[in-house]
């Protein structure tokens, strides 16, 4: 386990920088794998595994942790999770824009996924965090 991270530190919605994103052994679609890589430098959030990857904790038999990462692109939003160590990730405090980010609410405050984006709040998001292609 990394030293910069501990247990302590890691819990549902704890919110992460990704640094890189672990080898898993699968071959994604070029489209897919350009979605993953997408989280690199990106801000996620600490979710619970997926049921049957973890033995009662948020860690899988690797020690790998699962993210939901939210990207903004020209669309609107989509998301996406992966697993990853804590050697992948830097640990975040919460602002503002990553709570509005990552709110169950959020969709009241843009337009449908692929309808031309144009709201304040789409704005804010976007200018806090980016776009991504696609």
């Amino acid at each position: 386990m990394d030293e910069r991270v501990n247990d302590e530190e890691i819990f549902v919605g704890r919110f992460v920088r990704v640094l890189s994103i672990p080898d898993d052994g699968f071959r994604y679609p070029p489209a897919e794998e350009a979605f993953r890589q997408s989280a690199i430098r990106r801000v996620c959030r600490i979710v619970e595994p997926y049921d049957g990857t973890s033995k009662g904790s948020l860690r899988t038999e690797s020690g790998h942790f699962r993210l939901h990462c939210a990207a903004l692109s020209a669309h609107g939003l989509a998301g996406y999770s992966l697993y990853v160590s804590p050697a992948d990730v830097d640990l975040l405090q919460a602002t503002e824009d990553m709570l509005l980010l990552y709110s169950d609410d959020l969709w009241q405050l843009l337009r449908p996924f692929g309808e031309h984006q144009d709201t304040p709040t789409f704005a804010k998001l976007a200018a806090a965090f980016g776009l991504i292609e696609g």
